[in-house]
């Protein structure tokens, strides 16, 4: 076995360490709307492309993941990458459909996996129509002292507006990021 391909295998290893660490979410299908050019590490898009034979990319006018079956079916759910997992497992980006995790997930404890994906996986990058795209400016996030620019929002205000946020969601065909009540 070549030092590369070992190499690989322990890194993918330490992928799925974190992956475990994510709260599960019961996923009724539905809401593949959500599913647009997805960012992850390098390491996720080659094991993506080498085991689907299918690289990484978003397909139409609508820019929907190239990993959707014609159903909005995900077709590499058991190896889809970390923000893929989140989805739905964070309060900021719950289920349109009204699914919930068997616990919410901190926006501390995203910002922590992403960044251990980063250093695991190498560059980060996004699927374009023409494939993967390394972005070298694009990273989650420098330190985890810079969760307050990315996470600018107190729990509290989180929870104050999650239903409101979900239900948006689902009268919008799940293409609402947040509700943010202006008083």
């Amino acid at each position: 076995m070549s030092d590369k391909l070992r190499h690989d295998r322990a890194a993918i290893a330490e992928l799925e360490r974190l992956y475990a660490q994510v709260p599960r979410v019961a996923c009724t299908g539905g809401c593949a709307g959500a599913c647009g050019p997805i960012p992850m590490s390098t390491l996720e898009a080659k094991r993506l492309r080498v085991v689907s034979h299918v690289k990484p990319r978003v397909v139409d006018d609508k820019l929907t993941c190239g990993y959707l079956s014609p159903n909005g079916r995900c077709t590499v759910y058991a190896i889809r990458p970390l923000i893929c997992r989140i989805y739905g497992a964070l309060e900021m980006l719950s289920c349109p459909r009204g699914c919930v995790p068997e616990r919410w997930l901190t926006p501390q404890e995203s910002l922590a996996l992403n960044q251990a994906v980063e250093r695991i996986g190498g560059p980060m990058g996004i699927t374009t129509r023409d494939g993967f795209e390394v972005t070298p400016e694009y990273s989650w996030c420098a330190r985890l002292d810079d969760a307050a620019a990315v996470f600018p929002r107190t729990a509290a205000q989180i929870a104050e507006t999650s239903a409101e946020t979900r239900s948006l969601r689902a009268l919008h065909g799940g293409r609402i990021q947040i509700a943010i009540r202006h008083e």
